[in-house]
């Protein structure tokens, strides 16, 4: 563009202009505005920004809000409200209850061989080989050898259990040795069954323990099957009292036969299942 149309559009925007207000009837002159066409455009973009404004605060500040398409009335936000609060508590005892069942597959799980009889020696085997046993993905916990492990009262667990697998037991329970249950060879049948009502909170496969499933019950109450040949159960199933959830059999790496390992916990502690089934 040349000096001489740049002059020419400068003075095009610069040229003043008259807007002069008429009383109707009579044209009295009320008001005269003198401006250019710069002025001008500057007081409709600012009349505009105002207008959005004002319209925003009411829209946002004001009833006028609900009458917005889309926009969710009273009874829907305080309805959002408590949703979101359902599920920011439904988040926290969802982490509590992922960390309390971490917890007791550590336990039941531990680094510690549980079948002594069957098991593979742990001076044979190095710490990562322990720790890939139990959980490629995750270390288990030790246990210390000096901690004291206590058996709840048989009085304070449901009495009435269901006999897991009716068989002859050639390993008993023996906290001293670390082994938390007993193992059982089946005298005919060889269908497992849960010993109460409850809740599959793992099944799955590991080296050590083979097919393994254990069960949530009331009263804090878990029982454990391991070396089943084939469960019949997935996690977060329900399962009845006496309903066959597997098969016994001699899977995983600390097993040397057929027979099914068979742990009852209640709070985190070890009982012995004798006290309670009569095999």
């Amino acid at each position: 563009m040349s000096e001489k149309k740049k002059h020419k559009f400068w003075r095009w925007l610069t040229r003043p202009y008259q807007f002069v207000i008429y009383r109707e009837g009579n044209f009295e002159v009320l008001k005269k505005f003198h401006m250019n066409k710069i002025i001008f455009s500057l007081v409709i973009v600012a009349m505009f920004v105002i207008f959005f404004a004002i319209i925003s605060a009411l829209v946002v500040y004001t009833p006028l809000k609900y009458l917005v398409p889309g926009y969710p009335d009273h009874k829907t936000l305080e309805q959002i409200r408590e949703n979101a609060i359902r599920v920011d508590s439904l988040s926290t005892e969802l982490d509590a209850r992922e960390e309390y069942l971490n917890m007791i597959r550590d336990i039941i799980f531990s680094e510690v061989p549980i079948d002594s009889d069957f098991a593979v020696p742990v001076a044979n085997l190095t710490e990562e080989q322990i720790r890939e046993f139990n959980d490629p993905t995750k270390p288990r916990q030790r246990y210390d050898e000096s901690e004291n492990v206590n058996v709840v009262n048989k009085n304070d667990i449901v009495p009435n259990l269901f006999v897991p697998l009716k068989g002859m037991i050639v390993n008993g329970f023996d906290k001293t040795k670390r082994h938390f249950g007993v193992d059982i060879a089946p005298t005919s049948d060889d269908a497992v069954f849960a010993v109460l009502q409850g809740i599959v909170i793992e099944s799955n496969y590991t080296i050590e323990n083979g097919y393994s499933i254990i069960l949530q019950h009331p009263r804090g109450i878990i029982s454990v099957y391991k070396h089943c040949a084939s469960p019949m159960v997935k996690e977060g199933q329900k399962v009845r009292q006496g309903e066959q959830i597997a098969l016994y059999g001699n899977s995983g790496e600390n097993t040397s036969g057929p027979h099914l390992h068979f742990e009852l916990w209640q709070n985190g502690e070890p009982l012995n299942p004798k006290d309670y089934i009569e095999f």
